[in-house]
């Protein structure tokens, strides 16, 4: 085949050999196949941090203007609120957490209510566990993305819950207190 097409390409100076190629079935297979192969979504595996017992599963979906994030928690003490975060860092290694570092903060703005214009990206509505200390979590993070390899692309970053509720004022990180559980997204 390939002597075939060097054969058209030499005597038709290469305008048969461009036409050939772009209707073969090789080549719709292999053009095709980056976009198949490219993973839509990202997920988080919540493991607590030394002294808690919280563990729970996050699946992040890409949508129009931002990422929205779903999934459960349990382990929490029953009917309370907790801050929940992007952290800068996709490292949960510490027995602390310490270790995912601050917000995830690109833009250098304030930490701040995440439905306000000035926050910073990883700043995320509070949670709140239910009777039987489970959280279901369904919410959209404005202004991030995943695997875009873009300054707010998230996939590596860390997802992290603190024992208190985020005042979403006090700086910089709302005054949410120890990190209770800790997830990198992959």
């Amino acid at each position: 085949m390939r002597s075939l097409l060097l054969v058209v390409l030499l005597a038709t100076g290469g305008i048969a050999c461009a036409q050939t190629s772009a209707v073969t079935p090789e080549t719709k297979a292999s053009a095709a196949l980056p976009e198949a192969q490219t993973p839509v979504g990202a997920s988080a595996e919540l493991k607590a941090t030394v002294g808690n017992g919280v563990s729970g599963t996050l699946k992040l979906t890409p949508q129009q203007g931002g990422v929205q994030m779903t999934g459960s928690i349990k382990g929490l003490t029953p009917n309370t609120q907790h801050g929940f975060h992007i952290h800068e860092k996709g490292d949960c290694s510490a027995p602390d957490a310490s270790s995912a570092g601050a917000h995830y903060n690109p833009t250098g703005q304030p930490h701040g209510n995440p439905a306000a214009a000035a926050r910073h990206l990883g700043d995320m509505p509070n949670i709140q566990s239910d009777a039987k200390g489970v959280a279901k979590v369904d919410l959209v993070i404005n202004d991030v993305t995943l695997r875009t390899g873009e300054a707010s692309d998230i996939v590596g970053k860390s997802v992290v819950l603190h024992e208190k509720v985020d005042d979403y004022k006090s700086q910089p990180a709302g005054n949410s207190g120890d990190r209770i559980a800790c997830a990198v997204i992959k």
